[in-house]
């Protein structure tokens, strides 16, 4: 280097005695900072629109923030509070896991729970979830496990008689409440449901694929099983009641027979104070599950069937639809099937077509009520000889 005339100590390097800064020599809060780079969402929000199965929990022990809080005690501290944002747990465990929560002073850094019954949940005790959302402020509780094990754990009699027709290993249920509510307790000796264990806002189910009971005798006379179907046969007085609170509602199936869906239907006309219906009927665009089941029925399945009960739910959504436009506070109605490349142009015209001018498309597979909708006009829409023609249906 060429010294600068007048300042021969410029010519030494800059970088000569300093020293590097290592990891462990950052503060805590800075550690936060950068592990918080680390953090996805959990795999049970991401991947509810799929089958339901263990992939709602594949990535945990894999994700870069769970390796990260095994490299030692101190980012394990920092992690942690990220870790736990998102707590999955079998049923039978939960008291264990709560107390690992109070003793890392954790509780206030939950906020959803996952539930994974493995089994049968008659042995547990009948409101296992009131003391883990009595101490967690967290505003979602997902349940993933099989028709019968739901059935134990709200007390509802879900029809099992077909349930051999259909391959249904699990379905979901997620309730979610709004930031306000999260810090509500739940009466363990009065909680008479878990659907009255909190102001639940929002509803999702995902009762996975029908395909396999199309390979059946008369598939449309099978019954599936299901949670909905089940809280609309029972009259249950708290199902009501949760409809009634209800300003969000998603379900998510494969190929459901659309006697089915008229049953769902039948649910969301109560769901008066909806804002926002999530419909999806198909698998995702990457998936293989209709061409694995044809393939496994080994010519057993007519591949019109599921299409043709497809296509006559979507007559039955559009027309809950425009009821709930004159009758509910619906603004917003999303067909996620859409994203199917062969069906999207067919599905985005006939679902415009139906809703007519009150409601309009943003080209995503999401519909908006129009705000100046007149009523006079809607209830014409009504009226109309098509609506009138699916009305026994959903009635």
């Amino acid at each position: 280097m060429v010294p600068v005339m007048g300042h021969p100590a410029e010519s030494v390097d800059h970088h000569a005695g300093k020293s590097s800064v290592k990891l462990s020599d950052l503060a805590n809060e800075l550690l936060a900072q950068i592990i918080s780079y680390l953090d996805n969402l959990a795999p049970s929000l991401t991947t509810f629109k799929q089958q339901p199965g263990l992939s709602l929990v594949s990535s945990v022990c894999t994700s870069p923030l769970k390796q990260t809080s095994l490299v030692c005690k101190r980012l394990r501290r920092v992690a942690l509070p990220l870790l736990f944002r998102n707590v999955s747990l079998e049923p039978c465990s939960a008291v264990d896991c709560l107390d690992f929560i109070e003793q890392h002073s954790l509780l206030a850094h939950v906020q959803s729970i996952l539930a994974l019954p493995r089994r049968s949940c008659s042995h547990l005790p009948s409101r296992w979830w009131a003391p883990l959302l009595n101490a967690l402020p967290c505003t979602s509780l997902t349940i993933s496990c099989a028709p019968e094990a739901l059935q134990e754990i709200l007390g509802i009699t879900i029809g099992n008689t077909d349930l051999w027709a259909f391959n249904m290993p699990y379905h979901i249920l997620r309730l979610e409440e709004g930031p306000m509510s999260r810090f509500s307790k739940v009466p363990c000796d009065s909680a008479t449901n878990l659907l009255m264990a909190r102001p639940w806002c929002s509803v999702t189910v995902n009762e996975g694929s029908s395909l396999k009971a199309y390979t059946t005798y008369e598939y449309f006379l099978r019954q599936t099983p299901s949670l909905m179907s089940a809280l609309l046969t029972t009259k249950s007085i708290d199902a009501d009641i949760l409809f009634r609170n209800l300003s969000s509602f998603s379900f998510v199936a494969i190929f459901p027979f659309y006697n089915h869906v008229d049953q769902i239907l039948k649910c969301v006309r109560k769901m008066r104070r909806l804002k926002t219906l999530f419909v999806k009927l198909c698998p995702e665009p990457e998936s293989n599950v209709l061409s694995d089941e044809i393939e496994d029925a080994r010519g057993h399945i007519e591949v019109n069937d599921p299409w043709n009960e497809f296509e006559t739910s979507y007559t039955l959504i559009t027309h809950t639809v425009i009821y709930l436009t004159l009758e509910g506070d619906l603004e917003q109605f999303h067909a996620d099937d859409v994203c199917m490349q062969g069906i999207r142009d067919h599905l985005e015209q006939s679902v415009t077509k139906r809703l007519q001018q009150w409601w309009l498309y943003d080209g995503h597979g999401c519909w908006n009520k129009v705000p100046s909708i007149v009523a006079p006009e809607a209830q014409q829409a009504i009226n109309s000889p098509f609506v009138q023609g699916t009305a026994g249906l959903v009635a």
